[in-house]
């Protein structure tokens, strides 16, 4: 029963909050389903070792792979 008081129910809240909680979720979606989120999570999972061991550095793989996007 109290796990139904912290659900994520906007049915009762405002339209500010629905539209809110809208955006949030869309904007989720939308940065979760971009390539480059898949190959950071990748990444993350490549230790600093392994890394060197391919001659590069965390920060060289971001910037590698937002070179087209920042000037980093």
């Amino acid at each position: 029963m109290a796990q139904s008081a912290f659900a994520n129910d906007t049915a009762g809240a405002g339209f500010l909050a629905r539209l809110g909680d809208g955006l949030t979720r869309g904007l989720t979606f939308l940065a979760e389903n971009n390539p480059r989120y898949a190959r950071i999570q990748q990444l993350n999972r490549i230790s600093d070792a392994e890394l060197e061991a391919q001659g590069t550095t965390r920060a060289e793989a971001v910037r590698h792979m937002f070179r087209d996007q920042f000037y980093l």
